[in-house]
């Protein structure tokens, strides 16, 4: 370790940090959805996580961070999901499911439907969840028997939770996806788990199956990684649906009567409503946090590190009272600014307190001054985004990166904003202050060349951050493997309901990268 480095074995977050090493890192932002391979049935998977980390290491890459990878249900947001706790079952990698070897048959369906929906540019959604269900359970019912049946019946009951989202998923197909506002009580809540499993064992059954193989799978990927000398980091959304497992059973832990946003800015005169229910912090407390510290538990499982989503939300959050449309009518919780520091640090001393990852705090926007405070204060980095990190108090220019502060992940783009090669055709004036400062003369134009995509990543690569962390498209551009116009390899555009959302898929394979051996060893030498 850098003796520079040292003074942050004495924050709070130190043990975390000595678990994984402090060192400079540098890592990519890969949506798991967003993953392509040639086995993989329309979408990324567990399989290709475990995949692509050899790539990764030989490329010089060691850490991952992907987005949530929670059950959404029918949607595609994947920060609306229908549990804190379980795994997508989009995300179970068919071939690989523990015993299922030896059936040629079924991997033969498997590979005939890999390719009939990676035909597909973007993730189908609703095709890749029907025929994944489908072939899940075909392969429960291959493999079902007693050594299946003990194994699952043993991850149930090491699993507080998931009785509860097994009931409410099934009751969700039930119910036509209906809230479970709207069930009108025909389900007990304290029973629904044995009155259900006695009514529908065989869905029971099969969601209870997924959940088994998406731990194995997940758990087997984040030991490739140790065994590769690469972090997996995952994405902790702040809030939790109103509509999900969660609030169904614990109510008593949600405010229902109001909902979370932001205030109106610059941006969006109307603010934000999220719709999404706040806590109730006095009952978790009563709780010693129980909900929190077993959802972080059971992340840890899979990830070594995680993001925590809007981290101001838990100094303060914009709430809005249930029923409003808009953001405009709402307050600030606590009310009071003055408890904002001691609320948030006393969170956050929680959270590490239950887990041994180490958390990275998403603190873009508008974040008052003890937000940032205390993350430094306790050892916990915070996001600089390049393009937004200015002297907003003095000159307004770009901030090189070599004087970010150590604790705090760099990084060119991020899921909700366009990649480079979009922001530097569409900011003239930006685009010309970034290219002095890479010793450019004038305007180099709106085109991105590769060697200056390649000079800007090096630039941010010698950051002072201790983390360096690019999307994927940023490496795959810079070695012109992201054809076409750059808006169309953008994630997610956030206050706009698109079908392009969240679904966009790498253009290379997993197989294809690895073949690519002037690309993975130009990355290694950037």
């Amino acid at each position: 370790m850098d003796p520079k480095y040292e003074y942050i074995l004495h924050k709070a977050a130190g043990p975390h940090w000595k678990r994984i090493g402090i060192k400079r890192r540098f890592g990519i932002v890969a949506p798991l959805f967003s993953l392509r391979s040639e086995r993989g049935c329309g979408i990324g998977d567990a399989g290709d996580l475990y995949d692509i980390l050899p790539w990764m290491a030989e490329a010089g890459i060691d850490l991952i961070q992907l987005l949530p990878i929670n059950d959404t249900g029918l949607d595609a947001v994947p920060y609306s999901a229908l549990s804190a706790f379980a795994l997508d079952p989009i995300y179970v990698a068919l071939d690989r499911i523990p015993g299922i070897e030896r059936f040629e048959d079924f991997l033969g369906r498997v590979q005939a439907t890999a390719d009939r929906l990676n035909q597909s540019e973007s993730v189908d959604y609703h095709a890749v969840r029907s025929a994944k269900l489908e072939l899940l359970e075909a392969a429960l019912e291959l493999l079902d028997g007693p050594e299946l049946d003990q194994a699952m019946r043993a991850f149930v009951a090491q699993q507080e939770w998931l009785p509860n989202y097994l009931a409410y998923r099934v009751i969700k197909e039930l119910e036509g996806f209906s809230s479970w506002e709207n069930w009108q009580d025909r389900f007990n809540v304290h029973t629904a788990y044995e009155d259900l499993s006695k009514s529908h064992p065989q869905r029971m059954r099969l969601f209870l199956f997924a959940q088994w193989v998406l731990f194995q799978q997940f758990v087997a990927a984040r030991q490739r990684a140790e065994e590769l000398g690469v972090l997996i980091e995952g994405d902790i959304p702040i809030m939790v649906a109103r509509d999900s497992a969660d609030v169904w059973k614990h109510r008593e832990l949600f405010r229902m009567d109001v909902t979370a946003g932001a205030p109106p800015d610059m941006f969006t005169a109307d603010g934000q409503n999220w719709g999404f229910p706040t806590y109730q912090w006095p009952a978790h407390k009563q709780q010693d946090y129980a909900w929190w510290r077993k959802r972080l538990q059971y992340a840890q499982n899979f990830f070594h590190m995680y993001r925590i989503d809007h981290v101001v939300g838990f100094f303060r959050i914009w709430t809005i009272m249930a029923g409003e449309k808009t953001g405009r009518n709402g307050w600030f919780e606590p009310w009071d600014e003055a408890v904002w520091g001691e609320h948030g640090k006393n969170l956050l001393l929680m959270m590490l307190d239950a887990s041994h990852m180490l958390p990275l705090a998403e603190d873009l926007g508008t974040i008052p001054d003890i937000c940032r405070q205390t993350l430094e204060e306790l050892g916990i980095c915070g996001f600089k985004v390049q393009r937004w990190e200015k002297r907003w108090h003095g000159d307004r220019k770009l901030i090189p990166p070599a004087e970010y502060i150590p604790l705090s992940m760099a990084t060119l783009s991020t899921h909700d904003s366009e990649i480079l090669a979009q922001w530097w055709a569409e900011n003239h004036d930006d685009r010309v202050e970034l290219a002095q400062m890479l010793g450019y003369q004038g305007d180099p134009g709106p085109v991105l060349d590769l060697e200056t995509h390649k000079k800007i990543i090096t630039w941010i690569k010698n950051s002072g951050s201790l983390f360096v962390v690019l999307m994927i498209q940023e490496l795959l551009g810079a070695y012109g493997n992201l054809p076409g116009d750059p808006s169309k390899h953008r994630i997610n555009i956030p206050g706009q309901v698109l079908d392009t959302n969240w679904t966009w898929r790498s253009p290379m394979t997993i197989e294809q990268m690895l073949a690519d051996t002037n690309m993975t060893q130009g990355i290694k030498n950037l």
